[in-house]
């Protein structure tokens, strides 16, 4: 069977046509530097007990249920939001930070999640500070050209009895 340079030509160009886009190291290490500076940020709001910073970082869609602390979820950014007023409200002071690698899985291009152990440490308005530690983990999108949070599941070790060291019984 003969070709002609011209078919071949048409075939090569339609070929290339459908490369998917490549996604090299330097965009995997660029989504994980992103998610790094994203976590660090949402640590670095907790601290300042600044909710509106806190939940800054999340996606505003409809169809988000941003996030889960300890078995009870904030099914909309309000709740989220209104979750850490009342909290940080409470409290005299919070620290917080990562306390380990911020272990990151680019799931795609526009996909990330990570796992960030972390250590707090509250202090209760008597002034009583009650340190602990926990794990977190956050899934990311990347929409309309920026990062954003689309869930995250939060769990304290020993979260009832640090619970009843700051806020005593009534919690």
């Amino acid at each position: 069977m003969r070709f002609s340079p011209g078919l071949l030509a048409l075939w090569l160009a339609a070929a290339c046509g459908q490369q998917q886009p490549t996604f090299t190291e330097a965009d995997r290490n660029a989504v994980v530097d992103t998610v790094r500076r994203i976590v660090a940020g949402v640590f670095a709001a907790a601290t300042r007990r600044d909710a509106a910073g806190y939940v800054s970082v999340y996606a505003a869609d409809a169809d988000v249920h941003p996030a889960v602390w300890n078995g009870v979820a904030a099914p909309t950014l309000e709740r989220l939001r209104a979750t850490a007023d009342s909290f940080y409200g409470a409290i005299a002071a919070l620290e917080t930070r990562a306390s380990g690698e911020v272990r990151t899985i680019v799931l795609a291009p526009d996909a990330a999640a990570a796992e960030v152990p972390f250590t707090f440490t509250i202090t209760t308005k008597s002034g009583k500070r009650v340190p602990g530690q926990g794990v977190t983990t956050v899934v990311l999108r990347k929409r309309a050209g920026a990062w954003k949070i689309v869930h995250t599941h939060e769990s304290e070790q020993h979260f009832d009895d640090v619970m009843q060291q700051v806020f005593g019984a009534r919690h």
